[in-house]
This record gives structure tokens, C-alpha cells and sequence, in this order.
């Protein structure tokens, strides 16, 4: 039963990173695939969103007919909006997909293993979908997929990516054609625009641009990598709303809306930041010896006081069971001190035990002579827990509190924890109770994330930001709650669920420079459902996801608080089919991004779903067979058998919510199976009320 249930929850996040798009597997056991002959792809990018049709021609030159099963790597962030295919240039067929395991059993147990080729292509949330007939032999099947992605922003840059570099599964010519048409339609001004990797030709007037790839009879392109830049001196607000169709979302009672917005500050030369005080705290305690832990984190430290601000002030601490400042108080940013906080940092050496508590106390106080307008801003990290001084959680965190009440001021204190061995609660209630988040990462990561983060907050903009709504309740679950500050070259996205279409009112208020400030916006709540933003419920399921692991964190491993969330997290994260660091699984394991088969011969759609006391499906079959369903509860516990010997035609599944001992099953998410004539059919979830 564990490996049938890891099989069903890895049936949720099938991991493919095919290139050129997506592949067609006749033996994944072997690594056998038909030979694709053409590849059109066709990238539509509108203020952001990027609407992608790829089209893949392959042709079956294996000898005989073969069962064939398609994957393609569609971003983590992305929406599938259609899927379909032809045969020879016939009817084209359309698919809602089959969630299907392609190892037959997760990689494990009695399952198929995939070839090693083809898993060391695993990747991000691809789709997957098994063909029900055969292809004749030297036949062609034409397979085209469309999705929707925000696309990734940082610093005025867009980022699209395309995996088109198909040499690791056919190494020979592609005889026909590798197409890219992509077109970039911007409100904002489109200041460059670049192509790596792939040799091509691109036009730009500042509001619509261009980039074409066209190869014949060549091996495979490289992946694709276009970068544009928008112009830094206008502010990007971009709102979008779509109203799913009834019944189409299952996954909750919060209305079928979807709204976002996204706001991002101008970000050129002149924009106005606000000045920082700022401190950053060094663990230096003997666990820092660990591997290159003190290296690296010298590393980020001297990044950071190399990227400091005219205007700043800055202080360095250094601590193990004593705390060593660079200076007595905060200092002016400027090269001579510059240069005396790296020379510090240099000679830092990792041993000791780690006074968290003093050290924080130390870095609060140094704010009390810091100038008002300024920021104030803590960079905390550590690998480990409090073994000297204070070493309680709720008594560190009531002496940090104290500390800044003494002060009276505000700090965003931004925490850091490095390995496996961090008292994760603490970190992560020291930085929501002072207006920070928290970060934890791997032993050889700490360069690369620490620099980068750092980077995004280099430059406040908007301290405190708050949004509301009129009428109010017209958005509800908004998340990220509560909202993070606004910084220079970084976007706010903000996302929330409605259940009327209607004209609103946004405000957005904080504090910049010590005054407040406030912007107001007008939109509308769509009415209609629009496949253009298909990625908002994933966005959304995201968003909610990401704040929910702030309180799981904030709460000791095991807890019934914590459990309660992980609860809710892992319901989100399957239903909504995003990624998650519980639902992601990987001993092989992987999970498709598709909902079910909706034809008349292969259909098995329940309804009502959620329901309440009663929920029904009908199964078709074409001679009779005995049809077994079993349903598991989310911890993968059998909890109800249902045996109907099927007849030819119609049949009829009914569950009235009662287990195998004829008690009613608790609200929550199922996954069923169904199994026909011995054979392993048709999977998916099922919600009670």
C-alpha cells in the first residue's frame, strides 16, 4: 500500500525537462522515442504574460505499431490551456490530460524504472499524457501544446526560457524545420531586447519586438534564452482577473475569481530610495568550520558592504558566545570605513558557541542614535541554535521584542538559517515579528542567496505597504499577507480571489521617507474567464502557499499547529498542482500537471466534487469487466472498496462519504483508483465537505 500511495501522489508533479518541447516515448524503460522531424514554436508575450503554442511533428520509423506517451517541461509557474494532436495530418484531437505514472509504479517497487537518459532530464511540472491507440508504423503523430506564464522579472529584465536543445535524445538531424516566432507587445518601453545561445534575428521599436530562429535540416537548436529590458522611468502596474467556468475549480469555496496585480516602483538613476541604517550579523561560532560555511559567508559579507549606499550607515558584528562589533555605533558608508569593515570581516574566525540572543540585543540597540528617515534593517545568519545566553525561543524573541520597544522604533530584521541544524521557529518568528522574512538554504549556497537577496533590498522604496479594497470584501485570501516591502527594480505581486464581478477601488498606502504615502487604482473584476491568464489560479496557489510556510515554520516540528498547516499546504499544493517542499518528491517519483481524460469512452469525472453526503461517476466499458475502486485518505490509509461487476455500456460508481466500516469519513481531500478488468485505469481526487 506505501508504494501504491507513493505512486498516487507522485502522479501529481510528473518531472520532465524534455527539450525542443516535449517528447514521445514509445519504451521509457529503454529510452526508446519516435524521431521528431519538426519543431514550430510560437511565443505570444503581452505586458509580461507569454502565451506559448509549440507544435512537435514525430514520425514512427521503429518497426510495428507502438503505445506511445508524450511529456513537455511546462514551467512551474505556467498554465496548460490545450493539448492536441493528429495522426497523418488528420483531425486534430483534443485532450484534457490523463494524470498517468510513466514508470508504471514511481521508479520503485514493481514499477518500470525510466531510462537513466530520460531521468536525468526531470525537471519542473511538466505535463504528461498517455495516447489510447497505438501508431501504425511510418506513421505521423503532430502533438501541440499551449500555456500561459508570468514571466520572471528582476531589475526592469524579463527573462523567457524554451528547453529546444533536443541533442540529449536525438543526437541526429532534424530534417525539416526548428522554427521560434516570439513577439513582445509591451505598454511599458521596450529598451533592448537579446537572444543567447541561438543565432537569430530580432527587431524592436520600443513597443512591439521580435525574435525569429529558423534552422533546416540541422541537429538540434540550443535551449532558448530571450532577455528583454523595459524602461526604468515608468512606474509597471498591471492588473488581470478571470472568472472560471462553474464547477471547473474544486478545490475550495472562495468563488470562481482569480485577480493579481502587480506594481513595481520606477527604478531609474533618479528614483528615490530610502536611505538605511543597517547592521549585519555574523555567525562565527566553531559549527561555522563546517565545510566552506565561513568562507562563503565572508563572501556574502563583504558583497554586501561593497554594495552598500552613499547615505547609509552601517555596522558589523561578529559573534560566537562573545559578541565583537567593527565599530562602537553606526558609521557613515563611505570607502575609508568601506575598506576597515572587510578588513574586519577578513579575520573573522569560526569558534565558540552561539549567543543569538546578545547578538541581537547588540544589533536592536544599535538603531537607538540611528537617524529616523533611515531604514532600519537587520541581516542576520547562523547555522545552528542558541547555546549561550538565552537559549529559550519564546524568551529570545521577548527579549528582541523588549529591545525594540525600548528603542521605539521599527526594524525589518531579514533572518538566515544555514544547514539542517537551525531552530527553524525562532528564525522564522524573529523575522515575521519584525517585518522581515526568512530564508533557510544548503551549506554551499549561502554566496549566491545572500548576495541575492541582498540585492533586492538594497534600495527601499515603499516601507509597510498595505492594500485595500472598495467595496470591501470584494477581493478575499489575498496573500502575500502581509505584504513585503516594495524595493527598486523588484515587483509586488499581489494576488487575492473573488466571487462577483464588479468595479473596485485599490489604495495602496506606506511610508517612504518617514512621510506616508498613497496610490490609488481603479480596476475591474472580469466576468468572463480568460484563457490569457490561466496561470492566476497557480499564481494565487503560490502566493497562499509560500505565506502559510511562514506560520509553519513559526511553530516546533510536530506540533498540532504545524501539522494543521502542513495539512493545508499539501491540499493546495495537489489540487492546485504547484510544487511544494512536501508534495515534491524525489526518490523518481513525479507528477503530472493534468486533469482527466473527458471523452466519451474514457471520461471518469465525479460529481459532485466537493460534495457533501453523495458523489457519483459513470465508467463506459465496451464488453463487461469487474471494476474495483478504492479510495485513500491524503496519508495514503485505505478507507473505502467499492466492487461493481461492470456491464457493457454505462455503469454507475456511487459513494455516499461512509468508509468500510460504515462510518462517515472526516472533510478532507481522497485520492480513488480505479481499476477495470484488472488493469489500473483512472486516478484522481475526490473532496469532502
Amino acid at each position: 500500500m506505501k508504494n501504491l500511495f507513493k505512486l498516487l501522489l507522485v502522479l501529481f508533479f510528473v518531472q520532465f525537462t524534455f527539450a525542443n518541447g516535449g517528447v514521445v516515448i514509445a519504451d521509457i524503460e529503454n529510452g526508446t522515442y519516435l524521431r521528431l522531424v519538426n519543431s514550430q514554436i510560437d511565443v505570444t508575450v503581452q505586458n509580461q504574460i507569454s502565451t506559448v503554442i509549440t507544435s512537435q511533428i514525430f514520425i514512427n520509423d521503429l518497426g510495428g505499431s507502438q503505445e506511445i506517451q508524450y511529456a513537455f517541461p511546462v514551467p512551474g509557474n505556467a498554465s496548460v490551456t490545450q493539448l492536441r494532436w493528429r495522426v497523418d495530418g488528420g483531425e486534430w484531437q483534443v485532450a484534457v490530460f490523463i494524470e498517468e505514472d510513466p514508470s508504471g509504479g514511481g521508479g520503485d517497487g514493481d514499477g518500470v524504472t525510466p531510462n537513466a537518459n530520460l531521468v536525468s532530464y526531470l525537471g519542473a511540472t511538466p505535463v504528461y499524457f498517455a495516447f489510447i491507440e497505438e501508431i501504425a508504423e511510418n506513421s505521423e503523430i503532430e502533438v501541440e501544446l499551449s500555456y500561459v506564464e508570468l514571466l520572471p522579472y528582476s531589475f526592469d529584465e524579463v527573462t523567457f526560457e524554451y528547453p529546444s536543445d533536443y541533442s540529449a535524445i536525438q543526437s541526429d538531424v532534424i530534417v525539416f524545420a526548428q522554427n521560434l516566432n516570439f513577439n513582445l507587445f509591451s505598454e511599458r518601453t521596450i529598451d533592448d531586447v537579446e537572444l543567447f545561445n541561438n543565432v537569430g534575428t530580432m527587431t524592436n521599436d520600443g513597443n512591439v519586438a521580435t525574435v525569429l530562429i529558423s534552422e533546416n535540416e540541422a541537429i538540434s537548436i540550443n535551449d532558448i534564452l530571450i532577455k528583454y529590458q523595459l524602461a526604468s522611468d515608468e512606474l509597471g502596474v498591471i492588473p488581470f482577473s478571470t472568472l472560471l467556468e462553474e464547477g471547473v475549480n474544486e478545490c475550495d469555496d472562495f468563488g470562481n475569481g482569480f485577480f493579481g496585480l502587480v506594481v513595481e516602483p520606477e527604478s531609474n538613476a533618479n528614483t528615490e530610495v530610502i536611505e538605511k541604517n543597517f547592521v549585519l550579523i555574523i555567525d562565527s561560532s566553531g559549527s561555522m568550520r563546517g565545510g566552506n560555511k565561513m568562507a562563503q559567508a565572508k563572501e556574502a559579507s563583504e558583497f554586501i558592504v561593497n554594495n552598500l549606499n552613499i547615505g547609509d550607515n552601517f555596522n558589523v558584528i561578529d559573534f560566537d558566545n562573545n559578541i565583537v562589533l567593527f565599530q562602537p555605533e553606526l558609521v557613515e558608508y563611505n570607502i575609508q570605513n568601506s575598506n576597515a569593515a572587510l578588513d574586519f570581516i577578513e579575520n573573522i574566525v569560526a569558534l565558540g558557541a552561539t549567543n543569538i540572543s546578545e547578538s541581537l540585543v547588540t544589533a536592536i540597540n544599535q538603531f537607538e542614535a540611528g537617524a529616523e528617515d533611515k531604514a532600519n534593517i537587520i541581516v542576520f545568519f547562523t547555522d545552528g541554535g542558541a547555546t549561550e545566553g538565552e537559549t529559550n525561543t519564546q524568551n529570545i524573541l521577548q527579549l528582541a521584542e523588549d529591545t525594540v520597544n525600548q528603542i521605539e522604533t521599527e526594524i525589518f530584521l531579514f533572518t538566515f538559517g544555514i544547514g539542517e541544524d537551525v531552530t527553524t521557529d525562532l528564525l522564522t518568528l524573529l523575522a515575521v515579528q519584525n517585518n522581515g522574512f526568512v530564508t533557510f538554504l544548503g551549506d554551499n549556497e549561502i554566496v549566491d542567496i545572500i548576495s541575492n537577496f541582498y540585492l533586492t533590498i538594497r534600495n527601499p522604496v515603499l516601507l509597510n505597504p498595505v492594500i485595500t479594497v472598495d467595496p470591501v470584501g470584494a477581493i478575499n485570501n489575498v496573500y502575500p499577507d502581509p505584504l513585503p516591502n516594495l524595493y527598486k527594480g523588484q515587483q509586488l505581486v499581489f494576488t487575492g480571489r473573488y466571487e462577483v464581478p464588479q468595479d473596485i477601488s485599490l489604495t495602496l498606502t506606506g511610508t517612504a521617507f518617514n512621510q506616508q504615502v498613497e496610490y490609488n487604482y481603479d480596476f475591474n473584476l472580469s466576468d468572463q474567464n480568460n484563457e490569457g491568464y490561466a496561470f492566476l489560479p497557480k499564481l494565487w496557489a503560490k502566493t497562499k502557499m509560500e505565506s502559510l510556510l511562514i506560520d509553519y515554520y513559526s511553530f516546533p516540528e510536530g506540533s498540532s499547529e504545524a501539522e494543521a498547516i502542513l495539512e493545508i499546504i499539501e491540499e493546495t499544493s495537489i489540487c492546485y498542482q504547484v510544487l511544494s517542499p512536501f508534495t515534491s518528491l524525489g526518490d523518481g517519483g513525479t507528477l503530472s500537471d493534468g486533469e482527466f481524460m473527458d471523452d466519451k469512452n474514457n471520461s471518469l469525472k465525479f460529481f459532485p466534487n466537493p460534495f457533501t453526503s453523495k458523489t457519483k461517476a459513470f465508467v463506459y466499458l465496451d464488453q463487461a469487466a469487474k471494476i474495483l475502486i478504492q479510495i485513500y485518505s491524503i496519508e495514503g490509509k485505505l478507507v473505502k472498496t467499492i466492487s461493481i461487476n461492470g456491464v457493457y455500456g454505462r455503469n454507475i460508481i456511487e459513494w455516499n462519504g461512509e468508509d468500510n466500516g460504515n462510518k462517515l469519513i472526516e472533510s478532507g481531500i481522497y485520492i480513488y483508483t480505479i481499476n477495470i478488468g484488472g488493469k489500473e485505469t483512472h486516478f484522481g481526487k475526490l473532496i469532502k465537505k
